[in-house]
């Protein structure tokens, strides 16, 4: 194992990790190397924004969306970030906009024309949260927000996580009559009991799609496949990879020596997926990472090499 080193550098639970990588027994230099980890500074939405300033070297950010929003300078991101990735770990996700069957709507344009004060639960606000940015903007492009639905009279529950105790009680008692999360591939989790419980999926509108498509998100579905309550498959976003994202200024030595490194231990890598870790899928689009950005060099030539691409 390469040598390590832990340094704090923030007091507000962000961390540096730094290390230095060596690729293969022939080369002997050594290089320090900034990796973002945890935190309001050194994760969520702020981590491509790290990257791309080289702050930090290398960040591991999900879903792979903000990344490509990064690289494209749209919605959080005000300016295009030079960003390339080292690979995306797979990890399968969409964002569900969930309602109580007995409030009779199709859409989220009729809790916008209707004023209803639901309550719902979604995910914390104010720290940069990808999953509450996210869902914030696309209750936008209909007109609504969580200020407005507490403004009719509605409560917002904020969740630290999709399986929250809270939320879970809020479910099967049903004091909630809305839950917009992300979190859905677990069976019998959160979206599992919500379906058993007569809540339903809102398919969100094609020209939406569209809109965060160009900010972007990726084009998704919750199928019927999985979710055997559903007739049709629901029309979503994508919110699955774990992009491993750096910036274009890294030495190709030094992303080759990265991934490399991921290959020689990927059997002791845990992963978010329910199949071990396979190269091939770390540097190719797949349903469950989307792959929009540019590999980086380095990395492109080692999976070139080792017959992964």
């Amino acid at each position: 194992m390469p040598p390590v080193w832990f340094t704090k550098c923030s007091d507000e639970l962000a961390s540096q990790l730094t290390i230095s990588l060596t690729s293969g027994k022939k080369e002997s230099a050594q290089t320090p190397l900034r990796i973002g980890i945890n935190g309001d500074v050194y994760g969520g939405m702020k981590a491509p924004v790290e990257v791309g300033t080289r702050r930090v070297d290398i960040a591991y950010v999900n879903p792979s969306a903000m990344v490509t929003m990064a690289y494209r300078g749209k919605g959080y991101y005000k300016q295009k970030m030079a960003l390339r990735v080292l690979g995306s770990f797979p990890s399968w996700d969409r964002i569900a906009i969930v309602v109580a069957r007995e409030l009779g709507v199709k859409s989220l344009h009729d809790i916008a024309r209707r004023k209803i004060p639901l309550r719902v639960s979604t995910r914390f606000s104010g720290v940069d949260n990808a999953t509450y940015y996210t869902i914030s903007t696309i209750l936008s492009f209909y007109g609504l927000s969580f200020d407005k639905i507490q403004r009719w009279g509605g409560q917002v529950q904020e969740c630290p996580r999709p399986f929250a105790p809270e939320r879970l009680r809020g479910i099967a008692q049903r004091s909630l009559n809305a839950v917009f999360d992300e979190g859905v591939s677990t069976v019998g989790g959160w979206l599992d009991q919500a379906l058993e419980n007569d809540y339903e999926i809102l398919s969100l509108e094609p020209e939406i799609v569209k809109k965060l498509e160009q900010m972007g998100y990726s084009k998704a579905v919750l199928p019927k496949s999985r979710y055997r309550q559903l007739k049709e498959d629901v029309l979503t976003i994508d919110f699955s990879g774990w992009s491993l994202v750096t910036h274009r200024w890294l030495a190709n030595r030094m992303a080759y020596a990265a991934v490399e490194t991921i290959d020689e231990r990927k059997r002791m890598i845990p992963v978010d997926d329910d199949q071990p870790l396979n190269m091939r899928n770390l540097c190719r689009s797949t349903e469950k990472c989307s792959l929009q950005i540019p590999l980086h060099p380095g990395a492109l030539k080692y999976y070139k090499e080792k017959g992964y691409l």
